[in-house]
């Protein structure tokens, strides 16, 4: 079955691969659960969120179509608790990603714990799917002048605690340190406060955050190494995707809010 259902999601992208390694590929169509309210919350760096939260026996996650304004994106991250997928439908947005690996909530990627990383960068393409495991440096921005589509996948890996949601903490973290959109026409300010929260609540949920691109980086590169070339859980996404399918298709094994 999941065999199936990549063969029907994935268009690999020429121009992407170095050699044989296909570093990315295209996803023509991502599905969003048919939830009546969704969620709308401003995060601290600049994204407009719209949040659905689906649940079967196996999985949890959330996923978020998101309206990332010009410059805007998060500074480097770990997540410990989530996996994460990139969905991007105009491209436009640079998306960066370590290959060293921080398990450690309490040693993030600082010089003086347990050192800077390199990352790597990706400017991606219409409608291209980019992986991010748990446990390495990673973040985007919106290199355009324009405002752009960004949906994003956070699955709660094995080794979470308990969440509300079961997604891994994300939805929560969200709930904590941004801010309530009652009008998505009236946005409201980002605060200082929420600003500063983003960082220090961060590994409540499971994130090493940092406060300024370098504090976690130590150089930046744009030719993609062997060790992020292929990288994907194509099985995990099609679980998703099949999730979000049934509940649309009014299979009350999957609950999605």
């Amino acid at each position: 079955m999941v065999r199936l259902l990549l063969a029907l999601f994935w268009v690999i992208i020429a121009s992407f691969t170095l050699g044989d390694r296909v570093l990315a590929a295209t996803l023509e169509n991502l599905p969003m659960p048919n939830v009546a309210n969704t969620e709308k919350i401003l995060g601290p760096a600049g994204e407009i969120f719209e949040f659905a939260t689906c649940n079967t026996d196996d999985i949890g996650f959330t996923i978020a179509q998101a309206q990332i304004p010009p410059g805007a994106g998060p500074l480097p991250h770990i997540h410990h608790y989530t996996n994460e997928w990139f969905w991007t439908p105009e491209g436009d947005l640079r998306l960066f990603q370590s290959i060293k690996e921080y398990p450690d909530l309490n040693q993030p990627a600082t010089s003086d714990q347990a050192g800077n990383a390199i990352v790597y960068t990706v400017n991606t393409e219409p409608k291209q799917i980019v992986y991010g495991p748990k446990y390495r440096v990673h973040g985007f921005s919106n290199t355009s002048n324009v405002i752009k589509p960004l949906t994003f996948i956070w699955l709660e890996d094995p080794s979470s605690p308990e969440y509300e949601y079961k997604d891994g903490g994300i939805r929560e973290y969200f709930q904590d340190v941004g801010i309530p959109i009652e009008d998505l026409n009236n946005l409201p300010a980002i605060t200082d406060e929420a600003r500063e929260k983003f960082v220090t609540q961060a590994t409540q949920y499971g994130i090493n955050q940092s406060y300024f691109f370098f504090q976690y980086v130590d150089g930046v590169f744009s030719s993609l190494p062997k060790g992020l070339a292929g990288l994907n859980d194509d099985q995990n996404l099609a679980r998703i995707i099949q999730a979000i399918n049934d509940y649309n298709q009014g299979k009350i094994s999957v609950n999605c809010f």
